[in-house]
């Protein structure tokens, strides 16, 4: 008899696991009704998420190892009118007026472009 209660409420508890999902709500945003709540709501659309600050970046500060990642790193130096970068430094967007040049291996800045 116990067994068959035990196995009685596994099932169950399966079941309502498994249609769990199904009964969210999706997002506000995701509704068609406007940006997600951290946009900072229907008048100022562009805001960054909380938390998320503009920094001016200066030389020989030291940039997060997630932000030297590859896919920050800017090839067409000449499309962005950037000079060369030496052995071991690479060029980093920030933003679309942000450029640092960063050494690889350290995070340090050795020169910040605002444009």
């Amino acid at each position: 008899m116990t067994s068959a209660r035990l196995l009685g409420v596994a099932l169950t508890t399966a079941a309502l696991l498994a249609v769990a999902p199904a009964w969210a709500d999706p997002p506000h945003h995701a509704k068609g009704k406007g940006p997600p709540a951290h946009a900072g709501g229907p008048h100022n659309r562009d805001a960054p998420p909380p938390g998320w600050q503009k920094k001016a970046w200066r030389r020989g500060e030291r940039l997060q190892w997630a932000e030297v990642d590859r896919r920050y790193w800017v090839d067409d130096y000449a499309h962005y009118r950037l000079r060369d970068p030496g052995r071991g430094e690479r060029w980093v967007r920030q933003s679309d007026s942000e450029y640092l040049l960063v050494e690889i291996a350290t995070g340090l800045i050795i020169d910040a472009l605002h444009r």
